[in-house]
């Protein structure tokens, strides 16, 4: 009985690591160079001109994660008010820090399983997901780790 309870304790210690693990496996800090991405590809969805990049802390990604929530009551700036995003942990999420008029934000680039037929492209650690349309499998946002908040949500149109 008790090498019983023993297997099922190691079971559940690993169940609950490799759900952490793939938890973190969703998303990635790319490089700073991606940042110029964000400036070709989604110059709309930063306030001013993006000017450069920065490195976050991993206090700063830290924070961004505890706060991921926040999406889920974020408004569209391109939808209407209807449509939300739940369950932002659950997308596959690319971070790239950008400056912006002198302020330090996080671009935030998720795409869920299906747009990606189940995984992202094997590159997708180290460079930019560019996706058109996608409708809600498809978004992005800011996170200000200044202040601790998200805004700037914007949602993939459809084909």
């Amino acid at each position: 009985m008790r090498t019983r309870k023993l297997v099922v304790a190691v079971l559940i210690f690993f169940l609950h690591s490799g759900a952490q693990a793939q938890q973190k496996e969703r998303s990635v800090l790319l490089p700073s160079s991606e940042a110029n991405a964000v400036a070709r590809f989604y110059s709309w969805t930063v306030p001013g001109r993006i000017n450069g990049s920065w490195q976050p802390t991993k206090m700063d990604i830290e924070s961004l994660e505890r706060n991921l929530s926040q999406v889920s009551n974020l408004r569209a700036t391109n939808w209407n008010s209807e449509i939300h995003i739940n369950h932002p942990e659950e997308y596959f999420r690319q971070y790239v820090a950008v400056l912006s008029a002198g302020k330090k934000l996080i671009f935030v680039n998720a795409f869920c399983e299906d747009i990606k037929n189940s995984s992202p492209s094997p590159d997708w650690r180290n460079h930019l997901e560019i996706i058109a349309d996608g409708g809600t499998c498809v978004w992005h946002a800011l996170y200000d780790p200044f202040t601790g908040k998200f805004s700037g949500l914007e949602i993939n149109g459809r084909a």
